[in-house]
């Protein structure tokens, strides 16, 4: 089973135990309350740590979308997808 959350989302997911000892983000505001609750916090807009997938702020959700299609399903339909939203992906996704 595939667990995501986006910016502070994961808080919830710290305080349920799921994020305790693995890699994880939040939205910069709750870093230090993710890492007192056990989370091994990355600097970076999307953590991928198999099945717990974490992004930081909000925007950072269309990160983590397009990481997961490019993931799930291939490169070039994530491509697609940036071109017709005409966004492109940030920052480089931390992968354990």
């Amino acid at each position: 089973m595939l667990v995501t959350s986006l910016c502070t989302g994961t808080i919830l997911l710290a305080a349920a135990g799921l994020t305790a000892g693995r890699p994880c983000t939040t939205h910069h505001g709750a870093k230090a309350e993710l890492a007192k609750r056990g989370g091994v916090v990355k600097d970076a807009r999307v953590v991928d740590d198999g099945d717990l997938v974490t992004a930081a702020g909000i925007v950072s959700g269309l990160d983590l979308a397009l990481h997961l299609v490019r993931r799930e399903l291939s490169a070039d339909l994530a491509v697609a997808i940036e071109n017709v939203l005409e966004y492109q992906a940030r920052g480089t996704v931390w992968v354990r």
